[in-house]
């Protein structure tokens, strides 16, 4: 779908369930360059990141700073 600025800022709505359908709008200004607008999908996120997320929230017990170096222990 191609359009100009004008009319894209005028229909912007409409223009933009047209993006979220999957179809790109071409829109040109009046210097005769074209932009593209689309819709852009989340990046997928895998197993190890999630568990890389999560192995900082859990309580082992164990403490994870020390007061060495400060004249305690």
């Amino acid at each position: 779908m191609t359009t100009t600025l004008r009319e894209f800022s005028r229909n912007l709505a409409r223009h933009r369930r047209a993006a979220a359908s999957g179809r790109e709008v071409l829109v040109q200004d009046a210097r005769g360059q074209t932009y593209v607008f689309k819709r852009v999908d989340a990046p997928v996120r895998t197993m190890a990141d999630v568990i890389g997320h999560l192995a900082g929230s859990v309580q082992t017990g164990k403490r994870v700073k020390s007061l060495a170096g400060y004249g305690r222990r």
